[in-house]
C-alpha cells in the first residue's frame, strides 16, 4: 500500500533536512571552503581538459590526470624560471644571514663598559638563549607540527578533491540537477548556468587583478632600481590571490633583494631601499584592497564595490584567508539563489528582465 505523505509531514521533513544542512556547514566551514576552492580549480583546468579530450580524442580518464600533471609541472617549471632573474645575491641570503651572525657573535665577545661598570654581552646571550630554550618546550613543538600535518591535510583535500571533480564532474552535475522535482529541472538548469556564469566572471576579475598589481609592482620597483623587478613583479602578480599572504611573501622577497644588493642607479643606503621597498608595497596594497579589488571585482560580478570590500576584509578578519578567498562568488551566487526564491515567493516569473536584475547592483554613474 502506497500510501502519500501529508503536506504537513512533508514540510517538516523538508524543515529537518535544511536545518540539518546549515548545521553541517556551519560546524564543517573549514572543509567547506576546501571544496569550494577544490571547485574553484577544477572549474579553471576544466575547459584544457574539454579542449585537449576533444582535439586528441583521449578517454577522460587519462586526459585528467595528463593535464593535472601538465599543470603541476609548468607551475615548478614557472617557478624555476623566475628564481634565476632574482638577484644573485638573493639566492645566498642564508649566506648573508650567517656573516651577520658571525660578526655578531664577534661583536658580544667584547664587554662593554658604561660608567664604569663592565656589561658580559656574550653571559647575558648565552642566558639569553637557554631561556629561551627552556621555553620552547616539547609541547610548542608539538603544536607546531599539529599545525603542519592540519594544513598539509587540507592542501591534501583541495588537490584530491580537484582531482576527482575534472574527472566526474559531469555526472556529479547530472545526479544533483535529478534530484529537483521534474517540474523544476529546468529552473536547476538555468540557476547552475548563472552560478556557473558568476564563478567564470570572478575568474576573469581575479586574473585582471592579478596582472594589475604585477604590473604596478614592477614599474614600483623598476622606478626605485631594484634588481629583479620584473620577476619580484611576476612573483607579486601570481601570489595577489593568496590574501595577506601572498603580498607578505613578495613584500619579504623585494624586501631582501633591497638590503642585500641596494639600488641600481640611487645613491642611498640599502637601509632606506628598504624603507621604499615597503612603501611601495604597502601603497599598492592600500590601493587594492580599498579601491582596485572592490572595482574590479565589483565590475565583474555585478555587485557594489561596498559590498565586496566589506565582503572579503570581514571574511578575511573573522574567517581566515581560505574563506576570504571565494567569498565573492558564493555571495553572487547567494544572490542568484535569493533572486530566484524572492521572484518565486511573489508570484513572478525568476527570468524576466525585471526579476533578473541585480539586488545588491552597483548604482548606475
Amino acid at each position: 500500500m502506497n500510501k502519500q505523505w501529508s503536506i504537513t509531514n512533508r514540510y517538516f521533513v523538508l524543515s529537518l533536512g535544511l536545518a540539518g544542512g546549515l548545521w553541517f556547514i556551519i560546524a564543517a566551514k573549514d572543509l567547506m571552503a576546501a571544496l569550494l576552492i577544490a571547485a574553484l580549480f577544477a572549474y579553471v583546468l576544466e575547459p584544457i581538459v574539454t579542449l585537449v579530450h576533444k582535439r586528441v580524442k583521449m578517454p577522460r580518464k587519462l586526459t585528467v590526470p595528463l593535464v593535472y600533471i601538465a599543470t603541476i609541472a609548468t607551475l615548478v617549471t614557472i617557478v624555476v624560471l623566475v628564481l634565476p632573474l632574482l638577484p644573485e645575491g638573493t639566492i645566498s641570503v642564508m649566506e648573508e644571514f650567517s656573516i651577520i651572525n658571525d660578526q655578531i657573535e664577534e661583536f658580544l665577545k667584547v664587554p662593554v663598559t658604561i660608567l664604569g661598570f663592565t656589561i658580559p654581552l656574550q653571559d647575558m646571550m648565552t642566558e639569553f638563549r637557554l631561556a629561551f630554550t627552556e621555553a620552547v618546550n616539547v609541547n610548542l613543538i608539538v603544536d607546531y607540527a599539529q599545525n603542519i600535518s592540519h594544513n598539509l591535510a587540507w592542501v591534501l583535500i583541495i588537490f584530491v578533491t580537484t582531482y576527482y571533480l575534472l574527472l566526474d564532474w559531469n555526472k556529479l552535475r547530472d545526479w544533483l540537477l535529478s534530484l529537483t522535482p521534474p517540474t523544476h529541472q529546468s529552473d536547476a538548469q538555468r540557476l547552475y548556468d548563472d552560478i556557473r556564469n558568476i564563478w567564470g566572471r570572478y575568474l576573469r576579475g581575479q586574473l585582471s587583478l592579478m596582472f594589475i598589481i604585477g604590473i604596478l609592482t614592477w614599474v614600483g620597483l623598476t622606478i626605485i632600481g631594484l634588481p629583479g623587478a620584473a620577476a619580484i613583479g611576476a612573483l607579486a602578480g601570481m601570489l595577489d590571490v593568496i590574501l595577506s599572504v601572498g603580498p607578505a611573501i613578495a613584500m619579504l622577497v623585494a624586501s631582501v633583494v633591497a638590503l642585500i644588493s641596494g639600488s641600481i642607479y640611487l645613491s642611498i643606503s640599502n637601509g632606506v631601499m628598504v624603507a621604499l621597498v615597503l612603501a611601495i608595497f604597502g601603497g599598492i596594497q592600500m590601493a587594492e584592497n580599498i579601491w582596485l579589488r572592490p572595482r574590479v571585482l565589483g565590475n565583474s560580478l555585478h555587485l557594489h564595490p561596498a559590498i565586496v570590500f566589506i565582503a572579503v576584509i570581514g571574511s578575511l578578519t573573522m574567517a581566515g584567508i581560505l574563506v576570504a578567498l571565494i567569498i565573492i562568488p558564493v555571495l553572487g551566487s547567494l544572490v542568484i539563489l535569493g533572486r530566484y526564491l524572492y521572484a518565486r515567493v511573489i508570484g513572478i516569473d525568476p527570468w524576466t528582465e525585471r526579476s533578473t536584475q541585480t539586488l545588491i547592483d552597483k548604482p548606475k554613474e
